[in-house]
């Protein structure tokens, strides 16, 4: 899969405005509805606007759980998108070398 650079944007109603990482993690933490622009194909970046609007929705809501509120605040969380494609014989070979599965 190529690698493309990474952008971070902070939307500001139809408007987005560049910034850097350090002021994108802020804007996912304050609540701000973000745009990403660095995943591997137009698919995953689709799926991640919608992920977003779907997270800005729960963050409209005055009774959302704290737990709940703190984890789509996470900056880690906001822009990990991962698609499976159902012909990709080497997925489950790169999904064991995630950290997350290391104990």
């Amino acid at each position: 899969m190529p690698k493309t650079s990474p952008f971070w944007f902070i939307r500001d109603g139809e408007k987005v405005i560049q910034c850097s990482k350090d002021s994108f993690d802020k804007a996912i933490i304050e609540g701000k509805s973000v745009k990403y622009r660095g995943y591997a194909n137009k698919r995953c970046e689709r799926i991640a606007d919608q992920l977003e609007d779907s997270r800005m929705a729960f963050l409209a809501k005055p009774d959302l759980s704290p737990k709940f509120r703190e984890v789509i605040t996470n900056p880690r969380n906001v822009v990990e998108v991962q698609v499976i494609l159902v012909n990709d014989p080497d997925f489950w070979q790169r999904e064991s070398k995630r950290p997350k599965y290391n104990l």
